[in-house]
């Protein structure tokens, strides 16, 4: 029996309908690095970058996850601001550009040189897709410092070959290097530093030259200045430098170190200052009645702010109170990206004048401190009005009470 030509018609609408359907609900995404297998020496950190692609045409949101040897502080950062970790990612539909997240991993002291191995796994929310990728790092044995050879006839020295600052200040090397042989050389200069930090060299007394060799006469010496500049964001700790000098097949070497310690920088707020609305440094309160204002603190160092607790100078007579007292640690702001917010109740003596007044509200930490200055605009309290206003009603009355007995006579 031949089926009609309508049942045909709708058959074939319905399987175009379903086809389209599975179309639009198409989800797929691409998890890849074009480095799977990387080296590395044993006190260097692994940085690679890994790809993410949505090639389907709905958004995800996918979660990341790392497997592999414990104690090398693997993680995923942001590949545009490193210091910033991650474990998910949204990605748009289609989107023209693919993500790049960055692998970060750092052998633990004491590993031995080997194959290790992690597993990258990206996975949709609904956990429905999943893909997943093996990275190995090859960790080398360490090799030996160079060291400067009896046979030669350079000979390096520096005054002091530890130097510490706070993130963001260049770490500066005086270096003497001596030509012992007996005729003049041009000395070549170069330097290994950790990764992203940058390096230069200058003469001592003309800072604003660069040079990478300099000339030296038969059994004379020169001093150099060996700049070193680390990249934004650097974490606390300590940085081996190397600097080299060679001349022909002389080469001499000269191990340095490079302290970064944190820094230290809180700020304060208004309410209007921070969210653009509210409180500014001038407000109003009232005598003998509680005025409630938010001060909002935050770090734009890079190392946390210990133990900060809070005070104010204040007019005789007023009480200040801070909720809470006391914040245990204040991290950076790059890590956190909001500031706290502080409860401030100010509260003007009983009897105060009318008038300005300062408030200076204090915040102290272990690392670093600031102030706050206030001025309170005090308006008499709507009761006194009412006093006024009776206190001129009596005296008004006791007038016309006057003027009548004086208008009788």
């Amino acid at each position: 029996m031949r089926m009609p030509f309508k049942s045909k018609a709708v058959g074939t609408l319905l399987l175009l309908f379903v086809c389209s359907v599975g179309a639009m609900a198409q989800r797929a995404f691409l998890w890849y690095t074009e480095y799977p297998t990387v080296i590395i020496p044993p006190d260097r950190e692994l940085s690679l970058d890994v790809v993410l692609r949505n090639t389907g045409n709905t958004g995800e949101t996918i979660v990341l996850e790392i497997a592999g040897p414990a104690g090398w502080n693997a993680r995923f950062e942001t590949s545009s601001y490193p210091i910033l970790q991650i474990s998910a990612v949204h990605l748009l539909a289609e989107a023209e550009k693919p993500t790049t997240v960055r692998f970060r991993a750092k052998p633990p002291a004491g590993t031995k040189p080997g194959t290790y191995t992690f597993t990258l796994t990206a996975r949709t929310e609904d956990g429905k897709l999943s893909q997943s990728i093996p990275v190995k790092v090859v960790v080398q044995a360490a090799t030996p410092a160079t060291e400067t050879t009896k046979e030669t006839k350079l000979v390096l020295s520096v005054t002091y070959p530890a130097v510490e600052n706070p993130a963001g200040k260049d770490f500066t090397y005086d270096i003497t290097i001596r030509n012992q042989a007996d005729t003049e050389r041009i000395v070549n200069l170069r330097a290994q530093v950790p990764f992203l930090w940058r390096a230069y060299f200058t003469p001592r007394w003309q800072t604003d030259t660069r040079i990478t060799s300099i000339k030296i006469g038969a059994n004379s010496m020169e001093t150099v200045r060996f700049v070193v500049t680390p990249p934004v964001g650097v974490e606390q700790g300590e940085y081996p430098l190397v600097f080299v000098a060679q001349a022909e097949e002389d080469v001499a070497s000269l191990d340095l170190k490079a302290v970064v310690t944190g820094t230290y920088d809180l700020r304060l707020g208004t309410e209007a200052e921070v969210t653009g609305q509210g409180d500014t440094r001038n407000i109003r309160a009232t005598e003998g009645r509680e005025r409630v204002f938010t001060l909002y603190l935050w770090n734009a160092g890079t190392a946390p702010i210990t133990n900060i607790t809070f005070f104010a100078t204040k007019p005789s007579g007023w009480d200040v109170t801070f909720v809470p007292e006391k914040i245990e640690e204040l991290k950076p702001f790059s890590l956190t990206l909001k500031p706290e917010k502080v409860t401030v109740k100010i509260k003007p003596a009983a009897r105060a004048i009318p008038g300005d007044y300062q408030v200076s509200l204090v915040a102290s930490g272990v690392q670093d401190r600031k102030t706050m200055d206030l001025r309170v605009t005090v308006a008499a309290s709507l009761g006194w009005g009412w006093v006024g206003v009776g206190v001129v009603v009596v005296v008004l009355a006791g007038l016309t009470g006057v003027f009548v007995r004086l208008g009788r006579r």
